[in-house]
Parts: C-alpha cells; sequence; structure tokens
C-alpha cells in the first residue's frame, strides 16, 4: 500500500513526540556564512573561565563498522491518524536517511492479526506488506545502499520507540543485479535486531556484546512442560507449574545463568494491568528485584504470546514505553528474545526447538544471526512466486499453513546487540558401570 504524503505536507503539521527522542526533521538548506567581525586591537580580557552550557550529545552518533541504526518515532497530526518517523544512519555521512513525510500506521499488517479465529488469510498480510513495501522506497534504498557496502556483515538496529508493532523484519527488499542484491524479505537477508528506550537503564545495544554464558533457569506453564526437552542436554534448573519459586531464583545474584527461558501463556493490553505473564502482573514483575541478571551476560527467552509487544505508559503519567522486553532489558539482562504476536502451543513448540537448536549449536555465533538463518530457513520453504489459488481449496488451505509458519518464524524479535552470544553449560555425561 503506497503511503500518502503526510506531514509538515499532509498530516496538518504533524510534529514528531512520543516516549522516543524525537525524530529530527529535514534539515533546512544552509545559510550563507557571516563575514568575520572587525576585532579592536585592544581586547579586555576576562580573568575568570566562563562556563558553558551543556551541550547534549548523541552517544550513538558514531557506530561501528557494519552497523546501521533505523529509528522510528511516533508523529502526532490530525485527530485518529496515528503516523511515524523514520531517520537512519551508518555513520557514514553520506548513508543517511531523513523521512521528509510521515507515513501512516499499517493496522491491516501487524502480526498480532494473525489470531486463533480470525478473518485475516496469512497470504493477505504477507502479500500486504510486498505492496506497503512498495511505498517504502527511501527506506528500502538506503538498506540497498548499506547491503552493497557491507554485505552480509550489515547489523541493522531497528530502534522503535512506538507502540505500533510495524514488522520490520518483513520489509520487502528489491534486487540489484550490478551490485550483487538479491532480492527478497529484510530479516531473512540482513540481521536485525529490535531495541526499544531503556530509560532508567540508558542502555545502548551498540556498546559491548554480551557473552552470555552458565546454566538453563526455566520456567514451563504445564501446558508446555514439553518445552524442558529442549534443554535436556544443558544444566537446568527446570520450574513447573506455579512461577513463584522461578521468581525467587531470579532474586539470586550468585545464580549463573546464561539463559533464562519462560514457556507460558501472556496477555497484552493497552494498560500495565492488563499486561501478564504466567499471570504474573507487568506491575508485579516490574517490582521484582533481579540481581541474577546483573552484569548483562544472561539472554532471557520469552516463549510467550505477545510478550514483545510494547505499551504506551501514558496512563501511569510517564511518556514511556513499557514491556516485558524493555523490563528485562532493564534489569541488567543481555538481550531478550520475544514474541509479536499469538503463536498456538504445538507451533510454538517445533519453532523453538528449532530456533534454541540453532543458537546453541554453535556458540561462537551471535543469536541475532542465528534468528537470522532462523528465519530464511522458514522463507525458503515457500514457494517462488507465490501462485494464485482458487479460495476454499484444498491447495489454497495448505498455502494458507505454510505461509503462517513463516510469519510465526518473524514474530520472534531479538532485543539486544547484534553480536551477543550464548553458551550453556553441557550436563556432564553419566559414566555407566
Amino acid at each position: 500500500m503506497s503511503a500518502e504524503p503526510t506531514g509538515p505536507r499532509g498530516l496538518g503539521g504533524a510534529i514528531p513526540l512520543g516516549p522516543g527522542m524525537p525524530a529530527r526533521p529535514p534539515a533546512p538548506e544552509p545559510l550563507t556564512a557571516p563575514r568575520p567581525a572587525a576585532v579592536p586591537e585592544h581586547v579586555a580580557e576576562s580573568q575568570e573561565a566562563v562556563r558553558l552550557p551543556a551541550a547534549p550529545v548523541d552517544p550513538d552518533a558514531r557506530l561501528p563498522a557494519g552497523f546501521a541504526k533505523l529509528s522510528v518515532q511516533r508523529a502526532y497530526g490530525e485527530p485518529g491518524q496515528d503516523a511515524f518517523w523514520l531517520t537512519g544512519h551508518s555513520g557514514e555521512l553520506e548513508s543517511r536517511l531523513d523521512s521528509e513525510y510521515t507515513r501512516l500506521r499499517p493496522d491491516d499488517l501487524v502480526l498480532h492479526n494473525l489470531r486463533p479465529g480470525s478473518s485475516m488469510p496469512p497470504s493477505e498480510i504477507l502479500l500486504g506488506l510486498a505492496e506497503w513495501s512498495q511505498g517504502q522506497d527511501p527506506l528500502v534504498r538506503w538498506i540497498n545502499v548499506l547491503r552493497a557496502r557491507h554485505g552480509t556483515e550489515l547489523q541493522l538496529v531497528v530502534w522503535d520507540d512506538t507502540d505500533y508493532d510495524i514488522p520490520w523484519e518483513l520489509l520487502h527488499l528489491t534486487g540489484h543485479q550490478e551490485n550483487g542484491l538479491v532480492s527478497g524479505i529484510l530479516g531473512a537477508l540482513v540481521t536485525v535486531v529490535r531495541w526499544t528506550t531503556v530509560r532508567e537503564a540508558g542502555t545502548t545495544p551498540f556498546g559491548a556484546p554480551a557473552s552470555c554464558s552458565g546454566q538453563v533457569l526455566g520456567y514451563y506453564a504445564e501446558q508446555m512442560r514439553r518445552d524442558v526437552e529442549v534443554f535436556q542436554e544443558y544444566v537446568h534448573r527446570a520450574h513447573i507449574g506455579t512461577p513463584r519459586t522461578f521468581l525467587t531464583e531470579l532474586t539470586r545474584p550468585d545464580l549463573g545463568a546464561g539463559l533464562v527461558y519462560m514457556g507460558c501463556h501472556a496477555e497484552y493490553g493497552d494498560r500495565a494491568h492488563e499486561v501478564r505473564i504466567a499471570s504474573v502482573s507487568w506491575s508485579d514483575l516490574n517490582r521484582q528485584a533481579m540481581p541474577a541478571l546483573r552484569g548483562g551476560s544472561t539472554l532471557v527467552c520469552l516463549n510467550a504470546c505477545e510478550s514483545g509487544r510494547l505499551f504506551d505508559n501514558r496512563g501511569r503519567g510517564e511518556n514511556a514505553l513499557r514491556g516485558f522486553a524493555e523490563l528485562f532489558l532493564r534489569k541488567g539482562a543481555g538481550g531478550c528474545i520475544a514474541t509479536s504476536g499469538k503463536v498456538g502451543d504445538d507451533i510454538a513448540h517445533l519453532l523453538i526447538r528449532e530456533l534454541v537448536g540453532r543458537v546453541c549449536a554453535d556458540p561462537d555465533l551471535p543469536v541475532a544471526r542465528a534468528l537470522r538463518e532462523f528465519r530464511a530457513s522458514a522463507v525458503a520453504r515457500l514457494p517462488d512466486p507465490l501462485t494464485w489459488l482458487d479460495v476454499g481449496s484444498r491447495a489454497y488451505t495448505e498455502r494458507q499453513q505454510e505461509i503462517l509458519l513463516v510469519l510465526y518464524s518473524f514474530m520472534f524479535l531479538y532485543f539486544g546487540h547484534p553480536l551477543t552470544t550464548l553458551r550453556l553449560r553441557v550436563r556432564a555425561q553419566e559414566v555407566r558401570a
């Protein structure tokens, strides 16, 4: 869907506001430099040092080689129209992205629309995202410039300070034969990580990567206890049923967990009191001390529906986004995997087995890279091109299921440094007499 020009000439003069830092409007034309003023021969010199006001400094203005930052900021315009600004940079002045106009939120294309009993066919979301991508030409061109320059070493950080749930990983990229660029889906071609402003901690995904290592601390709802099997090769402290003892473990500074895993159900709402995981409210979890996460050497994985979604906490008087990924990062986690929609228990078990298997198979492989390979494997199972099928036919139903599995794979989001790794402690082999 092509986006209408909005913003200064569209959405009634929309201005970027919201939980994150405001997006920078297009730079004005440079002014002619003023002529130097004549300096008198005799100038009285002050004997006291003059204190200058502090100048704001963007700690992420200079990015590591191969890194790029896409900032997504909310914009407010006419009532009832949610919009956003995009800016992007890679530390190279010639490779910048600045939205001239705001863009409208693509409500129909968010992945949490894929709910049980929903009338939205998965193919409509996939094809709709392809059409929507055609209207994001400046963004696609910017990413392609970076792809041509850095190849598979490109690390894209999507710093999204909106609660719009836009599936950026499903942006469709065009190919360019001369530059050796293939067309395809962003999250399967480029290492993409998520981030949002973590206010109290002040952390960013551009410092040193985390090296998460140690045992597994897991919580499993009764109906998801099969997930325990995923970690049978590793030292594992499993808690099944009530989350109380699991949360108590997080208060131990000496826990030594490389991975904190939760396989359970979660609930999302527009207000803090509506957001829960394992029957624990976001507020209760927010009050929980978690010294076990301090030091940034623990990865958190939330195999729980909609656990990766953020909510606007204005109802409690703060201009900030909150959520479970933000909460665990703020409390010290080295990274967090969470989901942006609802995944059925059986499918979630199969997907998490494959994902965790990829992450753990090579301890030197960054988590974000393993997730990219996980998505690419899912996309490779789709027929190309998608052929037209009669609605209601058996082939049509089977095709919808194939597409649904691909979209489920893209629901798993990773928040953290692109080069963070995970090394789990292997269980000692039993010696038989």
